[in-house]
């Protein structure tokens, strides 16, 4: 395995068991209630639960890494077509508005996290290809 890929699985890795961490201990959707006014956005209807102090400082370390993650990776994606550029943007909306508690569609917390995690994964997974065919004798 070259070391590009090793890099990434590695990050990868970092990503969704601190997204793990952070959505199953320090993440909760609130509950519908129906005795208030119920709106809904593109982005969704469901609003998440204040957090405590370490799951705040778990959101800006996450937000961090995945920025640099996305950051580093997206240099492989110059020239890539629009329907590439616009997987990888839609699954970093999704990863994104996950770790910031944004409106969400979402009824729980495991709901969202598998949501990010199969989107890291597939941002992964489209990073390794275009390398691969970028630099086929690696």
């Amino acid at each position: 395995m070259d070391a590009f890929t090793v890099f990434v699985d590695r990050q990868v890795k970092e990503l969704k068991d601190s997204l793990t961490h952070f959505l199953m201990n320090h993440s909760a959707i609130a509950p519908l209630n129906m005795d208030e006014v119920y709106s809904m956005s593109p982005e969704g209807n469901r609003h998440y639960n204040d957090m405590d102090g370490v799951g705040a400082k778990m959101q800006s370390y996450l937000s961090e890494c995945y920025g640099q993650f996305y950051s580093l990776v997206s240099q492989v994606l110059d020239g890539q077509p629009d329907e590439v550029m616009s997987k990888m943007h839609k699954s970093r909306v999704l990863i994104t508005r996950t770790i910031e508690h944004k409106l969400t569609f979402c009824n729980t917390s495991r709901e969202a996290l598998d949501l990010a995690l199969a989107a890291l994964d597939g941002q992964a997974a489209i990073v390794k290809q275009i390398y691969k065919e970028k630099n086929p004798e690696k």
